[in-house]
């Protein structure tokens, strides 16, 4: 009799502990959002150096690839006008 009772306790023990692992299985790991994401865009390539074969104080010089800027006349005119009033003050 006393081993059936201790051979119940054991399955009981059990039981509660799956449930317990079952029920944390079962727990969301986070929330979704309530907005969609943004739209992605692709990054672009990392920049990657290439060694000149030169070094400065004993650091290697790297090349690196060029890149393009674009920009506004008029923008670029009236910055050049600020700096010409405020170097005139």
């Amino acid at each position: 009799m006393q081993a059936t009772n201790r051979i119940f306790a054991v399955l009981w023990i059990v039981l509660v502990a799956a449930a317990l692992i079952g029920a944390t299985v079962w727990i969301p790991g986070r929330v979704a959002p309530a907005v969609p994401p943004v739209t992605r865009t692709e990054s672009p390539a990392p920049m990657v150096g290439t060694f000149t074969g030169e070094f400065e104080n004993g650091v290697p010089v790297q090349r690196l690839p060029a890149i393009t800027v674009t920009t506004n006349r008029s923008v670029e005119l009236a910055r050049m006008a600020r700096e010409e009033r405020f170097s005139r003050e």
